[in-house]
């Protein structure tokens, strides 16, 4: 029990530190600082720093909160909200330095690089796949409109607004309501292109 208590420090010691100072800056001995830990303790179960910083940004990205999607009897609001969601989680400080260290190391860990990609956007898109699928199988959609339905909703939502909170910090994101306002307006667009074919 006591190891794990220490194990845990450690992990969140290191996660703060790597996603803050990045791999190169943060160093054994940062994390041992900050834990309060003891090199026997992390390197009985982390044999080199690369070790370390896998498990701890595994971890990161498996326990980010995910958006959901569910039809219901008004697929334009579930939309948006899922929309909203999403963009609410990606414009996170941690979750926007999780996605830059990644992306940074993923020269180094493409390992992690894939994670990433898999457990966000992958995801996200299947769950439009299948959202719009549903959306065709009810005869909300003409047939085939869904197949690539995902991709087309994808790219109409998206925005410089996250991309330059990426480069430029915190005073590029929108509000929530310029989010939803915004998503509204492309849905509207997305809906009737669909529905003409």
């Amino acid at each position: 029990m006591r190891g794990r208590r220490r194990l845990a420090r450690i992990i969140a010691a290191a996660t703060e530190l790597f996603l803050r100072d990045g791999y190169a800056s943060t160093s054994i001995e940062a994390v041992l600082d900050a834990s309060g830990g003891s090199k026997a303790t992390l390197y009985s179960y982390f044999s080199t720093k690369d070790d370390l910083f896998r498990a701890v940004v595994q971890e990161a990205i498996r326990n980010e909160p995910r958006p959901m999607l569910e039809l219901g009897e008004n697929p334009k609001a579930a939309l948006v909200d899922f929309v909203a969601q999403a963009f609410d989680i990606m414009s996170s400080p941690r979750h926007r330095a999780l996605l830059r260290l990644t992306v940074a190391e993923r020269e180094r860990f493409p390992d992690l690089a894939k994670l990433y990609y898999e457990e966000w956007p992958l995801r996200n898109r299947r769950m439009l796949e299948r959202f719009f699928a549903e959306l065709e199988r009810r005869d909300m959609l003409p047939s085939g409109a869904s197949e690539h339905a995902a991709d087309y909703f994808v790219g109409l939502i998206t925005h410089p607004w996250l991309l330059d909170s990426l480069l430029f910090g915190d005073d590029r994101l929108p509000s929530v309501e310029a989010v939803r306002a915004k998503s509204e307006r492309a849905l509207d667009r997305f809906l009737t292109f669909a529905a003409h074919g």
